[in-house]
């Protein structure tokens, strides 16, 4: 059982049922370099759920969904400098740096040579220190609030994780 956009109250008030048969295996989440979930991944790690992040790139820039004023993740100076050094574009980088911390990557492409490219995530690792820098670019930032829901009393963002 999976579940997607809880909070960690909402998985709390879960494995805090009564006679909880199964328990969540993952929690899908926003998850990229501008908002890495730390507190969440280390919440789920403590109780073994899975954190499995989709919009590990950002958005899209489409107009539907990305506001022209936010700002974009694959355009970070950080993550291009760390790609340069292991030749991999910045895209890459922000993938590598999930796999490395244990976190579930659903990258979306319609372009076959990005889909390519976001499988070429495995013949390099990041040090310590470039994992420190990814860390550090984190403006917890989220691309999906899904508003039109702030007034629903289960509403997740409203807690910092």
């Amino acid at each position: 059982i999976g579940v997607s956009n809880f909070n960690h109250n909402q998985l709390e008030m879960i494995l805090k049922m009564p006679n909880l048969k199964y328990k969540p295996v993952c929690n899908q989440v926003e998850c990229h370099p501008y908002l890495n979930q730390n507190k969440m991944l280390k919440y789920c790690n403590s109780k073994n759920i899975v954190v499995v992040c989709y919009s590990p790139l950002g958005t899209s820039k489409d107009p539907k969904w990305f506001d022209p004023e936010n700002p974009i993740v694959l355009n970070d100076l950080e993550l291009k400098k760390i790609g340069e050094k292991h030749n991999k574009s910045p895209a890459q980088i922000a993938l590598r740096y999930q796999v490395q911390r244990g976190v579930v990557v659903i990258p979306k492409s319609f372009n076959l040579g990005r889909m390519k490219q976001n499988r070429e995530i495995f013949d390099f690792q990041l040090t310590d220190e470039e994992m420190k820098a990814v860390d550090g670019i984190n403006r917890n930032f989220r691309y999906i609030t899904m508003k039109q829901f702030t007034d629903h009393p289960k509403y997740p963002f409203h807690d910092e994780y």
